[in-house]
């Protein structure tokens, strides 16, 4: 490469420090002032275009450089024509870079994601170019839906080439980008993670986030963390799993990592942070970052209610029950706990009072679990279930206990599918029928409910007392 002088903001500068056998000027740094130009769209771009491809017309390397330029500005005639002078020159016909320059724009330009056009670009950069990893990638990229083991066949086909190249970690690559996260994690456990990349760790450790498995997650997280110390995704991903698994005080420590390593946290990054604080029972902090959650995503209401539990935390229960009460109101679909905190403070509400208004606190609570017995039907025995603890513990209303099992009878009894709470709420539920049966001289049908809960619980001892004629004088047993 000949003795050229610097392109600077499109204007010329001779290098006067350097000697007679001036150095020779980086391609990169002459592309820069283009690359400016273009994206500005200044009038002194076709000039400046000029210029570079006379300088550096020997280079296809610096050429396709400039087409990827062209690229990036979505100018992909542009770019075209560039790959295409070079594979039609024979002095470059083996360049696989200009192949691949070809394909890209073959994937922009593509209808109803043909891939096709992409795709046998890419089958020749590899063909005259057998080396080129970029080519092998390309090509698996663009067959990872219509052909995925072709894809991962040739990808295979290059670590024959270059044995250090992490096959596994680029094929969990692929099924990562396509949400595939159960491949993804199962082509990362197949690799030699002492190779990993920092982004291989995170994008593991997220794939296992995205199915809940939390506690891989976390394990992942740090795994990637001993070789990558404190960073940036990794943390995030480790604060986020810690809190899921509600190992909250190295969750809490995660954090201060992550906040003092990031100059722009996110919304979820405050969230979680909050929860962890939340967690350690570090109230005041925790509602500092929750409602800094909630000012930098409104429409993520999950912090409102975590801000209810932190204050209810302090003991400001009015604040409590706003805010649970607002999260309540605008969440379309809150969770168990979520319902649990309001009851709860209705209930605390209804202990610190006297007289007309306790009772009234404590109907409130059990209305809110009526709500969540009509909003999520799939788990109405246990909003009946402690709706009926309140009945019974603090209204003292046997009348209104039996009612709610009877209301747990008809939600599970012709179920096949109960879970282990579900047994334990329905077994109490059949129990209690059979016991109030027995003490009602009504033996038939207690020894009925009885058979139902042996079916469930084969020891129960209560049960077997009642079907051999015993007076038992114990209360139904507890679901747990």
């Amino acid at each position: 490469m000949k003795t050229i002088k610097y392109l600077i903001a499109g204007a010329l500068a001779m290098a006067l420090s350097a000697p007679a056998m001036a150095q020779e000027v980086d391609y990169k740094t002459a592309l820069e002032p283009v690359a400016k130009a273009l994206e500005s769209n200044s009038a002194d771009a076709n000039d400046l275009i000029k210029k570079y491809t006379k300088e550096f017309k020997k280079n296809p390397e610096a050429l396709v450089a400039l087409g990827k330029t062209y690229f990036g500005e979505k100018k992909y005639a542009e770019a075209k024509a560039i790959g295409e002078s070079l594979i039609n020159n024979k002095k470059f016909a083996n360049f696989g870079d200009a192949y691949i320059l070809l394909g890209d724009v073959a994937v922009a330009e593509a209808q109803d994601g043909d891939a096709g056009p992409a795709a046998n670009y890419y089958e020749t950069a590899i063909s005259v170019d057998p080396k080129n990893k970029t080519a092998y990638e390309r090509y698996a990229t663009v067959n990872r839906n219509a052909a995925p083991e072709e894809a991962i066949r040739v990808l295979q086909e290059y670590k024959k080439i270059d044995p250090t190249y992490q096959v596994e970690a680029k094929v969990a690559d692929l099924y990562y980008n396509q949400n595939r996260f159960q491949d993804a994690v199962d082509w990362y456990k197949k690799g030699d993670a002492s190779n990993y990349s920092f982004t291989d760790f995170a994008k593991w450790a997220y794939a296992n986030f995205f199915r809940t498995n939390y506690k891989d997650a976390l394990a992942v997280a740090k795994q990637g963390l001993a070789k990558f110390n404190n960073n940036v995704d990794l943390t995030r991903a480790a604060l986020y799993s810690s809190v899921e698994t509600e190992d909250f005080t190295n969750a809490v420590n995660y954090g201060k990592v992550l906040f003092d390593s990031t100059k722009a946290p996110t919304a979820m990054d405050y969230s979680y942070l909050g929860s962890a604080q939340l967690g350690v029972k570090d109230y005041q902090n925790a509602i500092t970052n929750l409602s800094k959650a909630l000012e930098l995503e409104p429409k993520d209401l999950k912090p409102m209610g975590k801000i209810s539990q932190a204050y209810m935390g302090l003991g400001d229960e009015n604040k409590a029950l706003e805010y649970s009460q607002k999260y309540l109101e605008k969440e379309p679909n809150p969770g168990y706990s979520d319902y649990s905190n309001l009851a709860d403070i209705y209930t605390k509400k209804g202990d610190d009072a006297k007289g007309a208004e306790k009772t009234d606190w404590y109907n409130k609570a059990m209305g809110v679990w009526e709500l969540m017995a009509t909003k999520a039907p799939s788990i109405a025995d246990i909003a009946y279930y402690m709706e009926l603890q309140i009945a019974d513990n603090q209204l003292k209303d046997k009348s209104k206990v039996n009612e709610l099992y009877q209301k747990i009878i008809t939600t599970d009894e012709n179920k096949t599918d109960l879970s282990s709470n579900s047994k334990l709420i329905l077994t109490a539920a059949y129990l209690n029928e059979a016991i109030n049966y027995n003490n009602t001289k009504q033996p038939e049908k207690a020894k009925e409910y009885a058979e139902k809960v042996l079916k469930i619980d084969p020891n129960n001892a209560t049960a077997k007392q009642i079907l051999s004629f015993g007076q038992p004088t114990e209360e139904a047993a507890p679901a747990e």
